[in-house]
């Protein structure tokens, strides 16, 4: 087993693939649901499926569905609602116990539908077996559009160039106002991306329009390297694409063979100009190795939008709540973002539309 995954759903524990796949289109869902049915599970077609959902996605997943449902507001379900669902739809994992005491409180539950891409706050070993687990794959469009903002406003420096012009005197009888220095262009870069699932894929597309080379390390990796990229490699690979790039893309899961990938050393492979964009989660990454490379300018720098602590907006004290537990902010070769690569409302349709069609392939 490679470290570096795609669009697989693993054990967090044990990194051994569980049937059905992560994300169930409405045809993969309808395999599953037979897989189920051989199983001895049904959806009884005499009433209305029950799906638990949380209360802001009620009125949206109720517009896109093509079968009949009674839809339970997670925060008003009684003890009778749980015990009739046959799905349950999560927006945003807390608490996996309190999660997993919900799903055994479900007997006839088939279906837990995450809102969300990203599955590493889902421990499947507390998920009771005969439950398909779903995600959606919504944000590819934004995530990637995400990505090619960084690398072209990293190249152009466009907030440093709005910045400086607008520092220079204007009005005024001498003017200080200079042009600014040169900026690179994208062409003929090279971006590497490490993980090559639906994202991967859609930051390829994307680059390769602006005429970058592309090269990826994924894991199960193509006998022959998919257009456009120029090579694809396994985990051994990554040393080289870390020398290669001058933008290195983060977009495998976090599932423990991935957590630390992203090591001191292979930080040390980069460019000294080279740039890390981590859109994935940010314990892939060692959070003091990257620290101390863009302290000390080893690495041109980084775009963070994913952080080592994704409960930072409960707004606690201490270390803990905090981001990072280094002060990032400090540092002027970083650029910031709070977790919201993803968050369009392009994204959410799609995710109500993904939602939905396994909904509608379960009630089948």
């Amino acid at each position: 087993q490679g470290a570096i995954g795609s669009d697989s759903l693993l054990d967090p524990g044990t990194s051994e693939q569980r049937m059905p796949s992560v994300y169930c289109p409405p045809g993969q869902m309808a395999t599953a649901i037979v897989f189920l049915l051989l199983l001895g599970g049904t959806v009884n077609a005499a009433t209305p499926p029950v799906a638990i959902v949380p209360e802001r996605l009620v009125p949206a997943i109720r517009s896109q569905l093509g079968t009949a449902w009674r839809l339970v507001s997670a925060s008003a379900a009684s003890q009778g609602d749980v015990a009739s669902a046959d799905a349950f739809v999560e927006d945003f994992v807390r608490n996996m116990t309190e999660l997993s005491e919900t799903l055994e409180r479900m007997p006839v539950g088939r279906l837990l539908q995450l809102a969300m891409t990203g599955t590493d706050r889902v421990n499947l070993t507390k998920v009771p077996p005969r439950f398909a687990v779903c995600n959606v794959h919504a944000a590819v469009v934004a995530i990637s559009e995400y990505v090619i903002a960084s690398v072209l406003s990293w190249n152009v420096r466009l907030p440093g160039l709005d910045a400086e012009f607008r520092r220079c005197t204007w009005h005024q009888a001498a003017s200080d106002c200079r042009r600014a220095p040169t900026h690179v262009q994208s062409k003929g870069q090279t971006i590497g991306i490490v993980g090559y699932g639906s994202i991967g894929e859609g930051v390829a597309e994307r680059a390769a329009a602006l005429g970058m080379r592309v090269v990826a390390v994924t894991v199960p990796t193509p006998a022959v390297p998919p257009p456009p990229l120029a090579w694809v490699g396994n985990d051994t690979m990554l040393p080289r694409l870390m020398l290669e790039a001058d933008f290195v893309v983060v977009t495998c899961p976090l599932i423990p063979a991935t957590r630390g990938l992203i090591s001191a050393e292979a930080l040390s492979h980069m460019k000294p100009s080279g740039v890390l964009v981590n859109v994935a989660r940010g314990p892939i990454v060692d959070e003091a190795g990257l620290y101390s490379a863009l302290r000390n300018r080893s690495i041109g720098g980084a775009v963070l939008d994913v952080w080592w602590h994704e409960d930072w907006e409960s707004h606690g004290a201490g270390p803990q709540p905090w981001p990072s537990i280094f002060n990032f902010s400090a540092l002027p070769n970083v650029w910031m973002t709070p977790h919201t690569s993803f968050d369009t409302p392009g994204t959410l349709e799609e995710s109500l539309k993904e939602i939905a069609a396994n909904l509608d392939a379960l009630a089948r």
